[in-house]
């Protein structure tokens, strides 16, 4: 019996579904044990998977509907399967339902039906009845089922009082296509209140050079630069600085559960939900749609919303984290637990 996690990560999508991969790895690792299926691992991935102590099962670059087919012949029927990436449909998953593992699916598109026998959404606001799922399918959604590295459940804080921000941390994902950690350092460094900036990257992030080249031009200003942090460095420096500037992913939920001051926003789609939840409930400060921000108006935007998260004070995304559901509805999944219904 194993545990097969697939999910895919590079410079061009990012690390965002390995990384909560492997935090629910993490959690259920008691359960069995534990093996990630993934195409073109980099060194950097290789290394991670490493660090997680799951088993690396490498597969073939292959068109999907192919390699439904070759993931099938992989597994056995006791085998069960997490799925967490936007490829994966509703026939990639009847492809796999058809050699009798049990699936499981990170969901947070809701874009086609599913075959899993349990859903995952660690987005808020989501219900069953959004799912096209099986009959007897089980749920795990809201914020209570975040999918974070075990160093951030620990480290569980509820929101702190609102401060002066002097110290701001920028984290736009390990790769950022986008560039829009140039755009924030850029509108921050010349900020009267900001005194300190850390700015967090990825192995795959390739803008290093022009980030201290700009840094260089505002000497009166600390600017830290990290790569690659690991669970524990990353809670130490979401906790060492007064704010977080961030997408409207895990890192927004990481530093939430952190109790940090956080200025979200979305440039995907699938990022948009949070941002407005977070800003809807007062437990974040959202800029929108990070595209649509003019270069011109980002730093006045910044200074107002900082402002605002100097005094405003914040309600809490959830008020303790509970994995331990999670690993019940994996021990569900096993032949020795009670019967799935085919």
């Amino acid at each position: 019996m194993r545990l097969i996690f697939r999910a895919d990560g590079n410079s061009t999508i990012g690390l965002g579904h390995v990384v909560r991969s492997l935090a629910l790895a993490d959690m259920v690792r008691a359960v069995a044990p534990c093996w990630f299926a993934i195409q073109n691992p980099s060194a950097a991935i290789r290394e991670l998977l490493h660090q997680a102590q799951v088993t690396l099962l490498e597969l073939p670059t292959q068109p999907t509907a192919e390699e439904a087919a070759y993931l099938a012949a992989q597994v056995q029927p006791d085998d069960v399967l997490v799925l967490d990436g936007y490829a994966f449909d509703t026939a990639y998953q009847a492809t796999l339902r058809h050699r009798g593992c049990r699936l499981v699916v990170i969901d947070d598109l809701r874009a086609w039906p599913s075959e899993a026998d349990l859903i995952i959404n660690h987005s808020p606001g989501v219900t069953p009845a959004m799912y096209q799922a099986r009959p007897h399918a089980r749920f795990c959604l809201g914020p209570e089922y975040s999918l974070l590295r075990a160093p951030f459940l620990t480290s569980f804080r509820l929101p702190a009082p609102p401060a002066p921000i002097a110290k701001v941390l920028l984290c736009f994902g390990g790769a950022d296509p986008q560039q829009l950690t140039r755009r924030f350092l850029a509108a921050l460094l010349p900020l009267e209140s900001v005194r300190e900036v850390g700015v967090i990257t990825g192995s795959a992030f390739p803008y290093t050079p022009q980030l201290q080249e700009l840094a260089a031009q505002h000497p009166a200003k600390r600017v830290a630069f990290y790569q690659n942090a690991a669970a524990p460095e990353m809670v130490a420096l979401l906790q060492g600085h007064d704010a977080v500037v961030c997408p409207a992913s895990t890192i927004l939920i990481e530093s939430l559960f952190l109790g940090k001051a956080v200025v979200t926003g979305y440039y995907v789609e699938n990022q948009r939900h949070l941002a407005a939840y977070v800003q809807e409930h007062e437990q974040a400060f959202s800029l929108g749609d990070l595209n649509t921000i003019a270069a011109d108006d980002l730093q006045a935007t910044l200074a107002q919303v900082l402002q605002r998260a100097a005094h405003q004070p914040r309600q809490p995304y959830v008020l303790a984290p509970g994995p331990e559901r999670l690993q019940a509805e994996f021990r569900r999944l096993l032949p020795a637990g009670p019967e799935i219904v085919p």
